[in-house]
């Protein structure tokens, strides 16, 4: 309802100050805006382009986790759940090789927030500069030597008259670029980290994947359900609301506990125990409505493929090490050190 629940001011709570976000971000806009914005990035996620994928992110995921079979402790953030979602959002995008490590660190680095603050640092602001800089050097060699890749596409679509017209500017493109690099790579990683953590905690689980690959698709639903990486979103009101009970404002901030909603039993029986088996119709991991998640075909055909290729190669793992990350609105792990 975002004639209520207003996005343009902002959806992570201490970035916003009751004035509307600046930022020309998809998730920071209400339609009609965001609609726009919305139906050209779209032409960006066709099913068939993201099916088109499935045997390079097997390969991508093949090339990290085969150099490991051997190895008795890992890190397998390090080493294999921070590499895949990058490699494959560059692989879209079109950032070459030697360019994916510096954008991953710099996507990192804008999310990192120091222990006891909510607010980005100054290392993690000066690595937005690093990343708005290397973006808008690509959209000007795009547009000067276009490629076959999703910032040429971008650059080059157009709306029809019938629904507004016109092209995305360069600062709509940096934008997006920018919100794919990060929001695009850092959830994945999460949700993968998230899900290793918890086949371990239940090995019945774990089994059942190992001899059924094929549940691995309804497994990434129950993860997202279960601990998701995106756990609250956040709004501004619009007009006064009253819900249970509450009486709110207008102009009051209000967080969206999505994360808590996958463990509500009147929606899932039994929902603080993981089963790769469970049947979930509806789950909010990737959000509802207008702002529903653009990448979230991807993101489940990269997390469904990680999950089997990891499981093909390391059945039997134990936890021995587990790193937090800290940042205000993404949950998941930093480190994961496995042993086998």
């Amino acid at each position: 309802d975002f004639e209520t629940y207003s996005s343009a001011y902002g959806t992570v709570l201490e970035l916003m100050n009751g004035e509307p976000f600046e930022a020309p971000m998809i998730i920071f806009m209400d339609p009609p805006r965001q609609t726009r914005v919305r139906n050209l990035v779209s032409k960006a996620f066709t099913p068939r382009r993201i099916s088109e994928l499935e045997p390079k992110i097997r390969a991508i995921a093949a090339g990290y986790l085969d150099p490991l079979v051997g190895a008795s402790r890992v890190d397998i953030v390090k080493e294999f759940t921070a590499k895949l979602p990058m490699d494959v959002i560059s692989t879209l995008l079109g950032i070459p090789e030697g360019d994916r490590d510096p954008v991953r660190n710099a996507s990192n680095r804008i999310l990192h927030r120091e222990p006891g603050s909510p607010l980005p640092g100054p290392d993690g602001l000066a690595a937005q500069g690093e990343l708005m800089e290397y973006f808008d050097a690509a959209i000007a060699e795009r547009r000067a030597r276009p490629r076959d890749d999703i910032m040429t596409l971008l650059i080059e679509a157009d709306l029809p008259a019938s629904d507004g017209g016109g092209q995305l500017d360069d600062i709509e493109l940096r934008a997006f670029f920018n919100l794919l690099a990060t929001a695009g790579n850092e959830t994945v990683t999460k949700l993968l980290a998230t899900a290793f953590y918890w086949l371990a905690e239940f090995p019945g689980e774990r089994q059942a994947l190992i001899d059924e690959p094929g549940l691995a698709a309804g497994a990434v639903e129950e993860f997202l359900r279960f601990d998701p990486p995106s756990h609250y979103q956040a709004r501004t009101l619009t007009r006064p609301v009253s819900l249970h009970g509450i009486e709110m404002p207008k102009g009051a901030r209000v967080a969206i506990i999505n994360g808590a909603s996958g463990r509500d039993p009147r929606q899932f029986e039994e929902p603080d125990r993981l089963d790769v088996r469970r049947e979930i119709d509806l789950h909010l991991g990737f959000g509802f409505g207008r702002h529903v998640c653009l990448g979230a075909s991807l993101a489940r055909l990269e997390s469904r493929i990680a999950l089997v290729e990891f499981l093909a190669r390391f059945p039997a793992y134990e936890v021995t090490g587990v790193e937090r990350m800290h940042s205000s609105n993404v949950r998941g792990l930093s480190g994961l050190t496995l042993q086998y």
